[in-house]
């Protein structure tokens, strides 16, 4: 494809400032909630409900319309609504809000993935999907960083979130259409059926993971007394390096073994993370080391993009993200805030049992590489 490089950066960038977007709540959810109570907490579920939605439509209108106008539609959905959050005074329109970018920003990830497959040599996909996959840390980390320099100001936060992800529109024009075209079916063997089920549970158990922590962790770290902005840097700086170092180790040693080997780390660190709830030094520990196990996320996007035929490779990997995003990103948080033993424990049983969920399901998906 011509100018692929160029396309690959551009699509890069885009995915990285969507996913500055949608976490940039996280950072700032204090003072949204000191404006509109402790339901302001409940646009970050409805963002991945939204996301869910979004994701699947989109994918399935990529699939059968074609992809860039598609992505193109995506990326619109979620940097125009950004700036609502500076003038935003009521709180379903402010849900409205988050439920449009995790809409666009979940929709732009899901073809994001079918082109980075499309775009990249085979023999390093994985590592150009979980460097895409790892830019999850970098746009959170982002955030953290811009929301540390604005301190006090929710519109020049927006602001410079904004100004940062339009950057996205004009990029678009560098990237192709697709040429991984066929008429489109909903047809599929037994065999992406099952792939498809356990893809979805792989998929469920990866957003139970994170999305909680990563939403949370920040007021997690606030209520023990740590430094929040250095463990959550830390843990999102050793996540990113665990993301690009997995996607290399799943091109050599294959997609199956290399989700053994991270979905183990992350069951080991959530019992190290449930039996150390009552110190924080531990609790922080266990964070940074499921940021790293969570690496098992880093080339699902491209793993679920090699098992479906062209003319299902958005729908179909859209298919498995969407129970993830809707049951793991949706409800995941909303669980996290509604059991009743204590953030801390509450965290860890989510973690133990979506790393958990993730190591079984990882044994039921078609492998897609040979071992070197």
């Amino acid at each position: 494809m011509a100018n692929y490089k160029a396309a690959l950066a551009a699509l890069l960038t885009i995915f990285l400032f969507s996913a500055l977007a949608v976490y940039s709540i996280s950072f700032v959810l204090p003072k949204f909630i000191a404006k509109f109570g402790g339901l302001a907490s409940f646009a970050i579920p409805l963002s991945w409900i939204g996301g869910a939605i979004g994701g699947l439509l989109m994918g399935i209108f990529g699939d059968a319309k074609g992809r860039r106008l598609s992505l193109l539609i995506s990326i619109l959905l979620f940097v125009f609504p950004l700036i609502g959050n500076i003038i935003v005074n009521n709180i379903v329109v402010f849900y409205i809000i988050w439920f449009l970018i995790g809409f666009g920003v979940n929709a732009v990830n899901g073809i994001s993935y079918v082109y980075a497959a499309e775009l990249s040599p085979p023999n390093v996909r994985g590592l150009v999907g979980s460097i895409m996959q790892g830019l999850y840390f970098l746009g959170a980390i982002m955030g953290s960083l811009i929301s540390f320099a604005a301190r006090e100001s929710i519109s020049l936060y927006y602001v410079t979130i904004f100004s940062l992800s339009a950057i996205s529109i004009p990029l678009w024009f560098l990237i192709p259409e697709s040429k991984w075209r066929a008429k489109f079916s909903f047809k599929v063997s037994r065999d992406l059926a099952k792939a498809t089920v356990f893809g979805s549970l792989f998929s469920i158990g990866a957003f139970l993971l994170l999305v909680p922590l990563v939403s949370l962790g920040f007021t997690l770290f606030t209520a023990l007394g740590l430094n929040a902005y250095a463990v959550i840097l830390a843990g999102f700086i050793i996540g990113m390096i665990g993301f690009t170092a997995a996607g290399s180790i799943s091109d050599r040693i294959g997609r199956k073994r290399a989700s053994y080997v991270f979905a183990g780390i992350s069951v080991l660190a959530s019992l190290l993370f449930l039996f150390g709830v009552n110190n924080p030094n531990l609790v922080a520990t266990s964070f940074i080391l499921l940021m790293f196990g969570s690496s098992f996320f880093a080339y699902f996007g491209v793993w679920m993009s090699e098992v479906y035929p062209a003319n299902f490779k958005a729908t179909g990997t859209n298919i498995t993200l969407f129970l993830g995003r809707l049951l793991g990103g949706g409800f995941g948080v909303t669980l996290a805030l509604l059991l009743p033993f204590g953030l801390e424990r509450d965290l860890s049983l989510t973690a133990l049992i979506s790393s958990t969920i993730v190591l079984l399901s990882a044994t039921q998906l078609p492998e897609t590489v040979r071992a070197k």
